[in-house]
């Protein structure tokens, strides 16, 4: 954080304390505090600001409601809304890094995995600061300002929205000068009921640009036409010979991927430790960012190299006995589903391929459709057996259709007890689904039961 104080920050009024005592970071888990941190009590976490003293807060920020409740202890900060109130910081924060330049990311799916391409690739160059796991909705985004500090480079902040004007809220906080449209698909279906309304929400991020910013966007993609306007810099990536940034050629390996792409006239060739032509896409984008940020082609291409994704996204777990995981199951839509089922089929060359699949939310009238055709996806992929978890996802069974054996069980925990029975050696085994899914812990528990198994 550049260097402030407790009287200083917007948006607060101070009710205990000293005005001129430092602020050295913000935090809203009281269990993260260090010794110098603001805490910033969000949805009952003034329950907590009494251990955000032990663990040596220099202030706590809490709504006026509970503010009579605090003890006359140390520095207290008082807001009407503490979520308003940590916007006004991460922005006041961001404003003050003159030198730093915000990298907006956002897209339908893809915007986790390009935010951390886009850390590896500018990381050689550039001080970056990114978003941490998924911090990308009206806490996330100010809480990744706030860590800018004044030697920092780059910040890149994840956006994400549930609907109309929410990018361009976050956009309104975080002042960006480049901004990332990975894709536009169908999440949020249900919520905003076409593509086209979709394409729109995302486009606010490109509309919260100044006039000297750099707009990145998918090749050929027709919806975000009316988000480019005269003036406006856009690079676009994507495959073949029409995008500024392409993908020119891959290799699938177990682990990773050799990849080759083309920025501007220059072409380059890296070892990626990522999987699946989604992935190498992610990092096209991330190359248009950083060629128009200057950032020399070699030091791109030794930060691809070093991508490491969030956990649950594209992790490959090796099975006792053999067998892999492709455990992606942080969330789903239909195009990130087929992407997945695609780098199955890459990982999976002369194996059986299994897909764990739960349910793809926020689908809206169209949900039991797009997941039959998911389910005809699956089969067209190659999928031998699937595995479908909850009500919702029953209808990829039908999709799938009588050549494919289908299962159909309630919960993740009854999909462990069936895999533990039915997966074989060398088996490839693809786990996806929608956070309400809940099928994070399916891998290491279908692990933990082979384990078991094997022992005498």
């Amino acid at each position: 954080m550049i260097a402030t104080t407790a009287g200083a920050l917007p948006g607060v009024r101070l009710v205990h304390g000293a005005a001129d005592t430092p602020v050295g970071g913000v935090v809203i888990d009281s269990r993260e505090v260090r010794p110098g941190d603001l805490f910033v009590a969000i949805r009952g976490g003034h329950a907590f600001t009494g251990a955000a003293r032990d663990a040596g807060a220099a202030a706590v920020l809490v709504e006026e409601a509970h503010a009579a409740g605090e003890p006359a202890a140390g520095v207290v900060l008082a807001a009407r809304d503490t979520v308003e109130a940590l916007a006004a910081i991460g922005a006041a924060n961001a404003a003050a890094a003159t030198r730093c330049t915000v990298v907006g990311v956002t897209g339908s799916s893809g915007k986790t995995s390009t935010k951390d391409a886009l850390a590896a690739v500018l990381g050689r160059t550039f001080r970056v600061v990114a978003s941490a796991s998924s911090h990308n909705n009206e806490i996330g985004v100010p809480l990744t300002l706030c860590r800018i500090g004044p030697h920092d480079d780059v910040a890149v902040c994840e956006m994400a929205m549930r609907g109309p004007g929410q990018i361009a809220a976050l956009a309104a906080i975080a002042g960006p000068r480049v901004a990332v449209v990975t894709n536009v698909g169908t999440a949020h279906l249900g919520m905003l009921g076409s593509r086209r309304a979709i394409a729109e929400a995302k486009a606010e991020l490109v509309t919260a640009l100044p006039d000297d910013g750099v707009a990145v966007l998918p090749h050929d993609e027709p919806l975000l036409a009316e988000a480019r306007r005269a003036g406006l810099r856009v690079l676009e990536f994507g495959e073949g010979d029409g995008p500024d940034v392409a993908l020119v050629a891959r290799v699938a390996r177990p682990g990773g991927q050799q990849a080759r792409f083309r920025v501007g006239e220059a072409e380059i060739e890296v070892a990626l430790p990522v999987e699946g032509r989604h992935q190498a896409l992610n990092v096209a984008a991330a190359l248009a960012v950083a060629h128009a940020l200057g950032v020399p082609l070699a030091d791109a291409a030794a930060g691809a190299a070093g991508i490491r994704l969030q956990r649950w996204r594209g992790e490959a777990i090796v099975l006792p006995g053999g067998a892999v995981v492709l455990n992606e199951a942080y969330n789903a839509n239909p195009a990130s589903l087929g992407a997945a089922l695609e780098a199955l089929g890459e990982r999976a060359v002369g194996s059986r391929r299994i897909a764990v699949l739960g349910e793809m939310a926020e689908l809206g009238d169209e949900g039991p459709e797009l997941h039959r055709t998911s389910g005809r996806q699956a089969a067209e992929r190659g999928v031998t057996v699937l595995v479908a978890v909850g009500d919702a996802a029953a209808a990829y069974l039908e999709g799938a259709g009588p050549d494919v054996e289908g299962h159909r069980v309630a919960d993740a925990a009854a999909a462990i007890e069936l895999l533990a029975g039915l997966v074989r050696p060398a088996d490839a085994v693809l786990v996806k689904g929608s956070r309400s899914a809940g099928l994070e812990g399916v891998a290491e528990g279908l692990a933990g039961r082979l384990t078991n198994r094997s022992e005498p």
